[in-house]
């Protein structure tokens, strides 16, 4: 494990696992880079290096008083990718952690990545927008945030409840919770706005690279048709690989056949 800092007094927790090609993971909202614990215990096996990257405000990551944004998120990224000194890694987004990576390839014109995984991206737009009639209504990503601040613990527990396509044993669930009540409240609130707030559609085309787009046909957080559809049509080099017995936490849920792709995307 390693802190790499970002910023004056900002440091961002980066664990690694392994030897071989390397796949950077971003977690998703509101959890941290522990998510993918059923990826980085198989991956490394298969020659595969796992990087696990707590975002700021999240897991083990400095937690200041700041603006939380794909901007900045990006950025912290860009910051790390830069310490490691890597070339042509693989660049695995999950959830709120795909709009982070899409971000990142149209504001860093993907400097360090040869791939791109997207796993239930949040991306590239999820809200309702004039063009995009179809999104999920603003207000959905507003009453989140404002949980955040007046019962966080159940907004934690309700996501990680939502998250199944079947029914997951009480630990796991807790495991969850308590991973997402370890983030910033603040970081919290504010990247769920930032979610319902985004629109990365012109971040597309900077993406050129092969992208693995990874999610689930029962998706509720981040519906299958307006998420995973719409990266495949505006993605050039993408092929869609669609999990038909996961929800939103295909990480886990449909845990070996998303290994199986991850291991032979990244070869």
């Amino acid at each position: 494990m390693t802190r790499i800092e970002v910023e004056d007094g900002v440091e961002l927790f980066v664990q690694k696992w392994g030897s071989g090609t390397p796949i950077v993971f971003v977690h998703g909202w509101p959890l941290s880079h522990r998510m993918f614990e059923y990826q980085y215990i198989q991956l490394p096996r298969e020659g595969i290096q796992c990087i696990g990257i707590d975002l700021r405000g999240y897991g083990q990551s400095s937690k200041p008083w700041s603006e939380y944004d794909f901007d900045m998120f990006a950025d912290d990224l860009k910051n790390v990718l830069d310490e490691l000194d890597l070339e042509d890694v693989v660049l695995a987004g999950f959830s709120m952690g795909g709009g982070v990576v899409t971000r990142y390839m149209g504001r860093h014109n993907g400097d360090h990545v040869g791939k791109v995984v997207m796993i239930g991206a949040a991306s590239p737009v999820l809200a309702k927008k004039s063009d995009f009639p179809e999104g999920v209504d603003e207000d959905a990503f507003m009453d989140l945030a404002k949980g955040c601040y007046e019962d966080r613990a159940k907004v934690s527990s309700d996501f990680a409840s939502s998250m199944f396509h079947s029914e997951p044993s009480p630990e796991l669930k807790g495991w969850l919770q308590t991973m997402s009540m370890e983030s910033s409240p603040q970081a919290m609130a504010d990247s769920i706005e930032a979610v319902g707030e985004m629109d990365l559609r012109s971040d597309l085309e900077a993406i050129s690279v092969p992208t693995l787009i990874c999610h689930s046909v029962h998706d509720q957080a981040c519906p299958f048709e307006l998420t995973a559809e719409k990266l495949h049509e505006g993605i050039e080099n993408a092929e869609l690989v669609r999990f038909e017995e996961s929800e939103h936490a295909l990480f886990y849920e449909e845990r070996e056949k998303l290994n199986e792709k991850l291991v032979e995307f990244a070869r």
